[in-house]
């Protein structure tokens, strides 16, 4: 906790838990190695409830040990420091999220955060709204535009289910980026190929609407980078460990159709087989095996 480890804290508390007694200036946090319990004037420790402090609360899991990074069993999320995530932050005026202590770093070369070294790129300053999102630096260090892709990010991130799993957290950036932008097929101008176009504009070229997506990807946890073939760019978005190619500029089909390919390595030649959604079988462009799908198989 980044208050909570400074001192321990004994503090006049409000507790919201309906089984706990009302509690008194007795009442205060216990530290038990990295986590905090909560004790009332009678010694009980409060379990399974919410307690509130300077206006921030928290939530004390069956074991009544303080809850962190995680989504309540009322459906709340609780950030780093254990403080139920309201839309922004008090003190930091930023959106809170359970990724909000992932490590980093700082590229003075490139001027931009890398929060992974494989798929974060020199070229792409997206991440300096991925720092602000994450409260590593303060929102008016970033440009106009920015700021206003920012806004749109925390409108986003709000109310998102953190607990989903990978495949409906990637399908969810999908739905609401197709949702919101359509490809421009006139002239070319710089700012087609910038998220503030998709978000802001509604309107963009594919390397545009391939930032976009990793941006907010990002944001919700997910591990995604870009693939491009020279003429086109796309994104790769990591499901349960495996790269599902998806491409949001191309608004004529659903995420599932993207998400729900399997691949397969042929057994004869070792060739990678991607069997597209709903397709049993096909032969093995390596060595004409004919494979079946093991989805339908």
């Amino acid at each position: 906790m980044k208050k909570m480890k400074k001192r321990v804290w004994i503090a006049i508390l409000t507790a919201v838990c309906v089984s706990a007694a009302p509690l008194t200036a007795f009442a205060g946090w216990e530290q038990t190695d990295d986590s905090y319990r909560y004790k009332d004037e009678s010694g009980a420790y409060a379990v399974s409830c919410w307690v509130e402090d300077g206006g921030k609360s928290y939530y004390m899991d069956q074991n009544g040990i303080m809850a962190v990074n995680t989504t309540t069993p009322d459906g709340y999320l609780v950030a780093a420091d254990g403080s139920w995530v309201t839309e922004t932050q008090v003190t930091g005026g930023y959106v809170r999220t359970p990724y909000d202590n992932r490590p980093y770093r700082y590229d003075p070369e490139w001027q931009i955060y890398v929060f992974d070294e494989t798929t974060d790129y020199a070229w792409v300053t997206d991440t300096m709204v991925l720092a602000a999102v994450r409260g590593i630096i303060p929102v008016s260090e970033l440009s106009e535009k920015n700021q206003a892709v920012y806004a749109e990010v925390c409108k986003f991130l709000t109310g998102f289910d953190y607990g989903a799993n990978e495949y409906d957290k990637a399908a969810q950036v999908y739905d609401n980026i197709t949702k919101r932008a359509v490809y421009n097929w006139g002239d070319y101008t710089q700012e087609d190929d910038e998220v503030y176009s998709i978000l802001i504009n509604g309107t963009g070229k594919c390397v545009g609407f391939a930032r976009a997506y990793k941006l907010l990807a990002n944001a919700v946890g997910l591990k995604c980078e870009f693939r491009e073939n020279g003429a086109h760019m796309w994104n790769a978005v990591y499901v349960d460990g495996e790269a599902k190619s998806i491409d949001t500029s191309e608004t004529r089909t659903d995420a599932e159709f993207y998400l729900g390919t399997t691949v397969v390595n042929c057994p004869v030649c070792g060739y990678r087989n991607v069997f597209g959604l709903r397709e049993t079988s096909h032969p093995c462009p390596g060595c004409r095996t004919q494979l079946d799908n093991p989805e339908y198989n």
